[in-house]
């Protein structure tokens, strides 16, 4: 385990980021799936008009620029609406390791 700065010894499930208690599945099927879909290539219907809800096509995942999607997520960008104002960081970070996650699908 990793030491924390306000836990030196061990990482315990009380520190790091705030998270709601929700799975990373969860968030994703009730803030992404309705435009990325359930498995992260997108919405057909939504997919002609923005081929970037491929998450596979992603250049970010590809590059593992989690930064930069935790960004995207976090603030939005083009079409896609930002979430940190509904979602708290720990959130975002699941939603991030589940769209690499399914990026490499």
């Amino acid at each position: 385990m990793s030491a924390c700065v306000t836990c030196p010894t061990s990482r315990p499930p009380s520190c790091g980021s705030p998270r709601s208690g929700l799975s990373a599945n969860v968030l994703w099927s009730e803030h992404c799936a309705v435009c990325h879909g359930a498995d992260g290539r997108g919405v057909p219907a939504r997919r002609g008009l923005d081929p970037r809800l491929d998450l596979r096509r992603s250049e970010m995942l590809a590059a593992n620029d989690h930064g930069l999607v935790f960004q995207r997520i976090a603030y939005g960008y083009a079409a896609m609406p930002g979430f940190a104002h509904k979602l708290p960081r720990g959130d975002i970070e699941l939603l991030v390791e589940l769209a690499a996650e399914l990026a490499k699908r």
